[in-house]
């Protein structure tokens, strides 16, 4: 272990801050180093030129090549991302890029990133989002790097299975609890008891089918709505869906919201039926604000969040028959919501900023 004697340069790369919790991730990570005294962290942004309003230095290489520019255009982006990599000497680069192109990959492994410190994410279960499923290019690429993150265990399990990588650790997604308690606090003009789903309208996240599983329980018939914070491609196609079941009185689209957590701590209960995900950040996030929670057991993330009974609810992965009686019973068996209210903000500790910057500094081999 390094004892603290000096700044250390970070470099967090991203493509952008879109919305969805990738995003929020990144967001995270970056304040986390942020307020450590004996860091310099600096987010360097590839793809996105609209101006953050985090606090802190972000770097944009995005005006040099949006969609609409020339080849040549795109190209420079890259060499100046290059010469600024170069320039400013890094003691450490984390890449919380998607990696899906691997001449892109080439690219940026092999050419611009120097030979320093190199930390890898992989945020989700569906590896190929963050690892070329070709195993002999993954570890050309990565095999070397100073370390693979994995935002779950079972992340980490899939990685080592598929492509016998040696130098993984799970680092969870940090939380920060002191933004949530204040904007949690946020008013909304809902007189209503509801339920709660958060995320961006993609076949992903299945909010169609959830939909449909809300329409099959009894919490319509009780005048509990469903409220479903995002936006995206598929809210045009759910919209269609509440109309031709006549839900229109029950489900409630907020569009996209920079403060989620007001919602969270209003509703009854969050629920999560994605096909996939990495950690579930967004479980976690709602029982931050005393929220009980209903989700799939995916292949990742969600069980590591839940204890089953304790502070919400595992279900079967992708049966919505037992996700509808998974929402039924939530509301029904009041001890058994109780226990879930009770046991949320405590069972979630784990995920503090504080909790997860030991691990981090751990995996740096720094000593504060």
């Amino acid at each position: 272990m390094i004892e603290q004697s000096k700044k250390y340069k970070i470099a967090i790369v991203a493509y952008n801050l879109d919305s969805g919790g990738l995003a929020k991730v990144i967001e995270n990570v970056f304040l986390l180093f942020k307020v450590i005294s004996f860091f310099n962290v600096e987010l360097l942004l590839l793809d996105d030129i609209k101006r953050s309003n985090l606090d802190g230095k972000v770097v944009y290489f995005g005006d040099l090549a949006n969609i609409k520019s020339s080849f040549y255009n795109k190209i420079n982006k890259y060499i100046q991302f290059n010469k600024y990599i170069k320039k400013q000497n890094f003691d450490f680069i984390i890449d919380l890029r998607y990696r899906i192109n691997p001449l892109t990959e080439l690219l940026i492994v092999k050419l611009i990133y120097p030979k320093t410190k190199l930390i890898y994410n992989v945020h989700s279960s569906k590896l190929e989002t963050y690892l070329p499923n070709n195993t002999f290019l993954t570890n050309y690429l990565y095999g070397k790097a100073y370390k693979t993150v994995c935002g779950a265990k079972e992340n980490e399990k899939l990685v080592i299975q598929k492509h016998h990588f040696k130098n993984t650790i799970t680092i969870y997604n940090p939380i920060d609890f002191e933004d949530i308690k204040v904007k949690k606090e946020e008013s909304i003009d809902f007189n209503f008891e509801y339920i709660l789903a958060v995320g961006r309208f993609v076949e992903l996240k299945q909010f169609y089918e959830l939909i449909i599983s809300y329409a099959n329980s009894i919490l319509p018939q009780n005048q509990v709505k469903l409220v479903l914070v995002g936006e995206g491609e598929e809210l045009l196609r759910c919209k269609e869906l509440v109309l031709s079941l006549n839900l229109n009185e029950n489900v409630v689209f907020v569009g996209f919201s920079n403060n989620p957590y007001k919602y969270m701590q209003n509703a009854k209960f969050l629920v999560l039926c994605s096909k996939c995900e990495g950690f579930g950040l967004v479980l976690a996030e709602a029982l931050a604000c005393i929220t009980p929670v209903i989700s799939f057991d995916l292949v990742s993330g969600p069980n590591e969040i839940i204890e089953h009974r304790k502070n919400g609810l595992l279900v079967e992965n992708q049966n919505f028959e037992k996700l509808t009686e998974a929402i039924n019973i939530l509301f029904l068996d009041k001890e058994l919501y109780t226990t879930c209210k009770i046991n949320a903000l405590e069972s979630v500790q784990k995920f503090s900023f504080e909790e997860i910057k030991k691990e981090w500094l751990n995996l740096l081999q720094i000593q504060e």
